[in-house]
């Protein structure tokens, strides 16, 4: 069974957003500050359904601009993050949003980390991670040849 959500961020969160509300973070209860992700919240901010392409660049820009730029520095303050999101809005009206996700970046040394820790068993995450950065895939192969395989 779901989770049952305390905070409404499609019917509370986004349309504040729109309506430039900056006290709702103020007036949020206990529950609903909880599951208050400005990260979440940011993303969804930034990118409206609409058929006007200079609207949605505008909607992503400033947001980047308000918002993004210093986000993470701010990550002891979600009210200040809130604030930031807010001042984003150029209050034009209540639009849906579509969500922006992440590109997932292929970490070039996966297999070489798979190869070092078949080798090196007891070795640390992290010590994998050091070692990949110095080891090629032409000296794993070396190494294989050496041990016989």
């Amino acid at each position: 069974m779901a989770k049952e959500r305390k905070l409404d961020l499609f019917n509370k969160v986004i349309p504040a957003i729109d309506k430039k509300r900056y006290d709702l973070y103020d007036n949020l209860t206990e529950e609903e500050l909880k599951e208050f992700q400005t990260l979440v919240i940011m993303m969804w901010a930034a990118n409206i359904q609409e058929n006007d392409p200079v609207l949605q660049h505008y909607y992503t820009a400033s947001i980047n601009h308000h918002a993004n730029k210093n986000f993470f520095s701010l990550h002891k303050h979600p009210k200040l993050q809130w604030l930031t999101i807010v001042a984003g809005s150029p209050e034009l009206g209540n639009y849906r949003r579509k969500w922006i996700g992440t590109k997932k970046v292929k970490d070039p040394n996966a297999d070489i980390k798979k190869q070092l820790a078949k080798i090196y068993p007891t070795y640390k995450e992290q010590d994998i991670e050091v070692l990949s950065n110095f080891v090629t895939k032409k000296d794993l192969k070396q190494y294989d040849q050496d041990c016989g395989n």
